[in-house]
């Protein structure tokens, strides 16, 4: 096949499977795909995109390239909020994270595949030959207090080395020195990292609970994990009085990366997925200018668009008239700060003539708008409509903080769960997940601890909140102490975060309330659930 890559890091071993292959790597910016392709005179079969980290390069014109679309997400788990319209310009997508993957088809019925990252070919060195410990290879700054803390953590119990600031080549001889490789991650993905330390022969201790990490490597076979600080404490111990197991195991991971996770393998599955994959192009529901002027919105949202303001304006207003058109509009307008093209818009979507008025996201939209600039009753006739178009009535809310609860659940139920790697600014934005609905929520009532539960209650399940949770839970303790389920979370999110002795405290107090009401019992359960190594109890004597 010819095939045309852009910044693509499997170039060499696609050709090496008898590819003919143009690696192209355009600076930052929006580039004219048709143009490049002219200026190199080739002709692709497919052309495969990987996102390119930092400073974006962004394709247009891929409409007019015949071949196939493809496009591999490196960092989904941060960049999805626009992805999901930029993927709607190619046939395929992949994803380095197997529930990202998942996510991109589900939103935009683009076919999406699970591509995990990859380790390097390295040689077995044995851990005799091993002069560090334990080792960490990462920058630590302030825009990561989590890891600084889990660092901190890791020092001062172990004299951890950390390492930053160095090449890639580096940063894989500091590994091949190493013998423990304790991970972290931003949001629960599997990252680069796991893959350079296991092909560097080092023992990783992953984070527990990552989708796709047990089919990656093993736990307890191939690579430790844990879900907080004690039970980190508690594995690196084990492994260092058990060097043998540790290394049994680090050597298993190395095979492992040898024979699965090379860029050999990577590449051999991703011309198996576009052998497969048939195309688009002939078939897109909608059409591509909506979605790449969808691409620049989501971007300049974040502030992170390569044009200016106006000429994004005059993209979006270009458009053909569509439910996704007035969405983008109503939160461009905010963002603009022009009261009054909102109102404009909304007193307009409210005519029943409006062809497009009763989809349910455009009402979504337009309710949440309306709240957004205090007209309460605006707001409520839209999640009337919105109720009534989903063939499930209901009574009106009675105060704007309820209507943003209710907004919140409705997204919740259609997976909108919460925008990472976004930014969200109340003041000039429309909530666009059950998160910021539920933010805006308790910037109305703060004193509404449904809504600090609820909030709670999403982010369990959502990695990387744990400084949000602490805020949240700390707040619910404040205004009822005698609640020993909220200290008995806040104590684990604190250790989660590598608070430790702050953790400990908590998971006392809370001990303490519930033997006061009688339920030390419920206490002991509900603990025991969440240390299922006893390592918490052990430390609080318990």
């Amino acid at each position: 096949m010819r095939l045309c890559v852009i910044n693509c890091a499997l170039q060499n071993e696609l050709q090496s499977l008898g590819n003919t292959v143009l690696g192209l790597h355009p600076k930052p910016g929006i580039h004219d795909l048709p143009r490049l392709l002219e200026e190199h005179r080739f002709e692709p079969d497919v052309v495969i995109q990987q996102e390119s980290l930092g400073p974006r390069v962004l394709l247009k014109g891929l409409e007019n390239i015949s071949g196939l679309k493809v496009f591999w997400s490196i960092d989904t788990h941060l960049n999805a909020f626009w992805q999901m319209e930029y993927v709607r310009l190619f046939d395929l997508a992949c994803s380095t994270q197997r529930n990202w993957s998942e996510y991109l088809h589900k939103q935009t019925n683009v076919p999406a595949f699970w591509l995990p990252w990859f380790g390097r070919r390295l040689p077995w060195k044995g851990w005799n030959q091993r002069q560090r410990a334990v080792c960490f290879v990462g920058r630590v700054t302030e825009h990561r207090p989590s890891r600084k803390r889990f660092v901190d953590f890791l020092r001062r119990e172990f004299q951890m080395e950390l390492v930053q600031d160095v090449s890639f080549q580096q940063m894989l001889e500091v590994y091949r020195e190493a013998r423990l490789a304790p991970n972290e991650s931003i949001f629960g993905e599997i990252n680069f990292r796991l893959f350079e330390a296991a092909s560097c022969g080092c023992l990783v201790l992953n984070p527990s609970g990552i989708p796709g990490l047990e089919e990656t490597f093993l736990p307890d076979r191939e690579i430790g994990v844990f879900s907080h600080a004690l039970e980190l404490k508690s594995k690196v111990n084990h492994y260092s009085r058990n060097q043998g197991l540790a290394e049994q195991m680090a050597k298993a991971a190395w095979a492992r990366i040898q024979e699965e996770h090379l860029a050999i393998h990577r590449a051999q599955k991703l011309l198996e997925a576009v052998t497969q994959a048939t195309g688009r192009s002939s078939s897109r529901p909608e059409p591509p200018a909506l979605s790449w002027a969808l691409t620049l919105y989501r971007l300049w949202q974040a502030r992170r668009v390569p044009i200016a303001t106006e000429v994004l304006e005059n993209q979006l207003l270009a458009l053909p008239e569509s439910p996704r058109k007035r969405e983008a509009l109503l939160g461009f307008w905010l963002g603009t700060n022009r009261r009054d093209l909102v109102l404009h818009d909304l007193m307009t979507l409210l005519q029943p003539d409006i062809a497009y008025g009763n989809e349910p996201s455009l009402a979504r939209n337009a309710s949440l708008a309306a709240l957004h600039l205090g007209e309460f009753t605006l707001a409520t006739a839209f999640w009337m409509r919105y109720r009534k178009s989903t063939g499930r009535m209901a009574k009106k809310p009675l105060t704007p903080h309820r209507l943003y609860l209710e907004w919140s659940r409705e997204m919740m139920r259609d997976d909108y769960r919460v925008r990472r790697g976004f930014v969200y600014d109340h003041e000039r934005q429309i909530p666009e997940s059950a998160l910021e609905c539920l933010i805006m929520g308790h910037r109305l009532n703060p004193h509404d601890m449904d809504i600090c539960k609820a909030m709670d209650a999403l982010l369990q399940k959502e990695p990387g909140f744990e400084p949000t949770r602490l805020a949240l839970l700390s707040h619910v303790t404040l205004h009822q102490p005698l609640n020993w389920q909220a200290g008995l979370k806040l104590g684990l999110v604190n250790l989660q975060d590598f608070r430790l002795e702050q953790g400990l405290e908590e998971l006392l107090l809370a001990a303490s309330r519930a033997e006061e009401q009688g339920e030390s019992r419920k206490f002991n359960n509900a603990l025991a659930a969440a240390d299922p190594d006893g390592s918490i109890r052990a430390t609080l004597n318990l």
